[in-house]
């Protein structure tokens, strides 16, 4: 089947052209007390947006909460004892993407995988032929109702328009929603989700790409463990309270969540004004949390870099990926709200759950063979509070209200922000490097 659980299987249009930077230079700066630009966290959108202000001659400051680099970019390899990603995976349109030139140059070992094998089961079988035929039939004609609505501009819930009495829906339903935008049927965009642009082609790295976001910002001036208690910008410059003591700035460029500005974590003085608190409100986070579970020498007779998904018409449903890189891994995929629900409970639930479902698909013998669990706790990061963003049903337009600035001094820049490459880490690297752009000529 060329149909795959993929995360990006959903992007629309036509990509256009990106910045792409190959291979950093060979500067190191000081930290400043005073720069020109402060720059809230550091993730890919604030790591590439210091770099470009340093190429232009700015002084900067990255304050990132937490004691690494990377935000939602993170490669955990001490669990396991191989790489795992916790957060983002895929290198998307790696044709523009501009981590995909970093990862060749440096020498990572990147894997195409569009042409990923599905296994499909039903029950402890697998599907057959008809039973096949039938999903991709529901697929295509959930596909066909959410793009006619988005393309027509309708901004309404893609439960609306869902082909729900089709065999497989559920299924359907739950890689297209949870599995993609972190979001249920019900509070997905159909708008918002057509002006995405095609993610293809796709690419695994071997090193996670967490390691690669992390070698970009090697050389960039981080405030590590300072986390910005309340910004303000109602004088000449901006002043960044922190936990390290006041930075102030000409002005301050924002990457944090949105579900940190919308919980209040940051402070502004004078509070937001009214119309960026309502596109804040109107993008909030959806989630996405892996379940990885690890298995004994060379775990399951699987193929490497697979999908396996099963029939069922339970919203509590468990998509797998085999064996990454042949990796001992099963890599579970939960979404949306049984995802947060799944958080809220913990670990051991968690795991439990994914492996009582693949217990169902493969028997019971898995069992001898497991070793250990885990869950990616986006849900419950204090510096993320979600996967990434996803704008409600009739709010799509809240995206750009979100990317525009305040006074030429508060500027917004992540995934959130990048129109038709939300959701992505390329996405936050490239609107980091536009915003970057904007300031620069604001500042001149």
């Amino acid at each position: 089947m060329t149909r795959s659980l993929k995360l990006d299987l959903t992007r629309r249009q036509a990509l256009t052209g990106l910045l792409v930077a190959t291979a950093l230079p060979a500067w190191a700066q000081t930290i400043p007390s005073n720069p020109d630009v402060a720059i809230v966290g550091a993730g890919a959108a604030g790591l590439s947006a210091a770099r470009s202000l340093i190429d232009r001659g700015l002084s900067v400051v990255v304050l990132e909460a937490r004691n690494r680099i990377g935000g939602r970019a993170w490669t955990d390899t001490s669990t396991f004892g191989v790489p795992f990603d916790h957060g983002c995976s895929w290198l998307h349109s790696a044709n523009r993407n501009p981590f995909k030139p970093m990862a060749d140059d440096w020498g990572y070992s990147t894997l195409y995988h569009d042409d990923a094998e599905e296994l499909v089961y039903v029950g402890d079988r697998p599907a057959t032929t008809a039973e096949e035929s039938a999903y991709e039939r529901s697929w295509n004609a959930l596909n066909a109702a959410v793009s006619s609505a988005g393309r027509r501009g309708r901004d309404v819930s893609a439960a609306l328009v869902s082909p729900r009495d089709m065999p497989w829906a559920h299924v359907s339903e739950a890689l297209f929603g949870p599995m993609d935008m972190g979001v249920d049927m019900e509070d997905l965009s159909t708008a918002d989700w057509w002006n995405m642009e095609f993610t293809t082609p796709n690419y695994l790295i071997r090193e996670g790409f967490g390691t690669l976001v992390a070698q970009f910002g090697r050389e960039i001036p981080v405030k590590l463990g300072t986390p910005v208690e309340r910004i303000r910008w109602g004088d000449k410059d901006v002043a960044l309270e922190t936990s390290d003591g006041t930075i102030r700035a000409r002005a301050c460029i924002i990457t944090a969540s949105t579900g940190i500005l919308g919980a209040g974590t940051i402070a502004f003085e004078p509070h937001l004004p009214v119309w960026k608190q309502e596109a804040i409100a109107h993008v909030p986070m959806g989630l996405l949390a892996k379940i990885p579970l690890q298995f004994k020498g060379s775990g399951l007779d699987l193929p490497a870099n697979a999908w396996l998904s099963y029939y069922t018409e339970q919203r509590e449903a468990c998509y797998f990926l085999c064996r990454p890189f042949g990796f001992d891994l099963m890599i579970g995929f939960v979404g949306g709200s049984f995802a947060w629900e799944l958080s809220g409970e913990g670990t051991a639930t968690a795991v439990d759950f994914a492996l009582g479902e693949l217990r169902k698909v493969l028997g019971s013998n898995i069992e001898r063979q497991f070793v250990k669990g885990a869950l990616t706790d986006w849900a419950n990061d204090p510096w993320s509070l979600g996967a990434y963003s996803a704008a409600m049903p009739e709010h799509a337009v809240a995206r750009a209200k979100l990317a525009q600035n305040i006074d030429d001094k508060l500027f917004f820049a992540g995934e959130a922000c990048a129109g038709g490459f939300a959701t992505t880490c390329g996405g936050a690297f490239i609107n980091g490097q536009s915003t970057a752009r904007h300031v620069a000529r604001v500042l001149s």
